[in-house]
């Protein structure tokens, strides 16, 4: 299966970090924190992954339990790495 190549952004930081798309979320927020020296705050649970839209007021949050596979997300599709509200 070909990796999936997402723009991870933290902050004002914005990375490319390549995951199996069959990569779960609680996995991916995992990897990220391992590899992205600026993810290494406060506690892992309360972080998440944020699919935002052009639309401010929507967009929403991957579910840990589900793959990025479910959300069909395309190479280039930049998520947000942030403290779940």
């Amino acid at each position: 299966m070909v990796a999936l190549s997402l723009k991870i952004s933290i902050g004002n930081v914005v990375k490319t970090m390549q995951f199996e798309p069959s990569t779960m979320i609680y996995d991916a927020c995992r990897i990220i924190r391992e590899r992205v020296p600026e993810a290494q705050i406060g506690q892992p649970n309360d972080f998440g992954l944020f699919l935002s839209d052009e639309d401010p007021k929507k967009g929403i949050w991957l579910e840990a339990g589900k793959a990025l596979d479910y959300y069909m997300l395309r190479n280039g599709d930049t998520l947000e790495y942030r403290k779940k509200q």
